[in-house]
């Protein structure tokens, strides 16, 4: 059977993702030296949403306790009690804002499902 297979030529070999997208900055790079326009620009969505992600991995996450955080969750995940001890305010607000409507209530339950299986360290708190 190994007979049958031909070989790749070079020109025809796979080229790992990260390779690619090293070459496609390295490209866009070249392009704002030389003062050429990009290829395609980065809608408004799309910009929103890159923003967002690079936000979200620059933020420091917080040490909470464990226990705390899971009783607040429970008693006051509805009025987003655990966002707010996890400083994180803007998401406390909006639950807040959407108590009467069951939306918290069902985050706080998914919330829940992040939190339990998470290992605390030897003091018992974890990283939010």
């Amino acid at each position: 059977m190994e007979k049958n297979k031909k070989p790749i030529p070079p020109s025809e070999e796979m080229v790992s993702p990260d390779d690619m997208v090293a070459a496609e900055m390295e490209l866009e790079e070249l392009r704002r030296q030389q003062g050429l326009e990009p290829e395609h620009k980065e809608g408004k969505l799309s910009r929103l949403i890159s923003s967002y992600f690079e936000r979200k991995d620059a933020k420091e996450k917080v040490t909470v306790n464990k226990k705390k955080h899971l009783l607040l969750c429970i008693f006051l995940g509805w009025a987003g009690g655990h966002r707010f001890h996890a400083k994180q305010y803007v998401l406390g607000i909006v639950y807040l804002l959407t108590c009467w409507t069951g939306f918290s209530a069902a985050m706080s339950i998914i919330d829940l499902m992040v939190i339990i299986p998470m290992q605390a360290d030897e003091n018992g708190n974890i990283q939010i």
